[in-house]
């Protein structure tokens, strides 16, 4: 089995079910790394984060600047590593920059723009976005309604509207990693596992890239 699913006790036991039952199972972009599975395929999230840490402080330092970070859901392990790299190279590098943090609008655009909105009304200080859960035409529409610019805007992943918003100049930067290639690792893993298949060797970390309206990969 391929999984990505929150790092919830409910699923942590069912995949642990699976493994004892002999189902090789891999998780993919977010990790249950006390489940049993047997690798994890995807980014290293807390690497990434990092890098959105030094793209907004490259930015912002001086400033006394204040970044939103928003979040689906704090239930995915792979969200929650990107934001402890956010904050501790904020916190070791550029403590003058501040961070909010809005979380649960599970990436669909009402409940993450109603997030954003209150969060940007209750701090004027708020100018930066580091948008690790996704929802980010509402993040950028929230922004607009109160009159408010965004300095810099990292984002994940090179999906259409990301794409869109990137070339628009809407977004900054986009990291992003390949999940074609993750995928294909998360396979390999699987198949190493499976009898008469050899050696067992570990689904590989992808690497992530920091995507301008410059450097953007084409579609396909």
């Amino acid at each position: 089995m391929v999984v990505k699913a929150p790092d919830v006790p409910e699923i942590v036991a069912a995949v642990r079910r699976a493994v004892e039952a002999g189902i090789p199972v891999v998780t993919l972009v977010t990790d249950l790394p006390t489940s049993g599975r047997a690798a994890y395929a995807g980014a290293d999230n807390r690497s990434a984060g990092e890098t959105a840490a030094y793209l907004v402080g490259q930015c912002l330092s001086g400033t006394g600047a204040r970044v939103l970070a928003t979040l689906s859901s704090n239930r995915f392990r792979g969200e929650e590593e990107r934001e402890i790299g956010f904050r501790r190279v904020l916190r070791a590098h550029f403590p003058d920059i501040g961070i909010t943090e809005v979380s649960e609008g599970h990436g669909t655009d009402m409940a993450t723009g109603s997030l954003v909105a209150a969060a940007i009304a209750s701090d004027p200080e708020i100018n930066a976005v580091y948008s690790i859960g996704g929802g980010n035409r509402a993040v950028i529409s929230a922004f607009e309604a109160a009159g408010r610019p965004i300095r810099v805007f990292v984002a994940h992943d090179l999906d259409a509207d990301n794409r869109a918003l990137l070339a628009d100049r809407r977004i900054t930067y986009v990291l992003h990693h390949d999940l074609r290639t993750d995928a294909r690792s998360a396979f390999r893993a699987i198949m190493s596992r499976l009898p008469l298949q050899g050696r067992s060797t570990a689904a590989a970390l992808s690497a992530v890239e920091i995507i301008t309206p410059y450097n953007m990969p084409a579609v396909g």
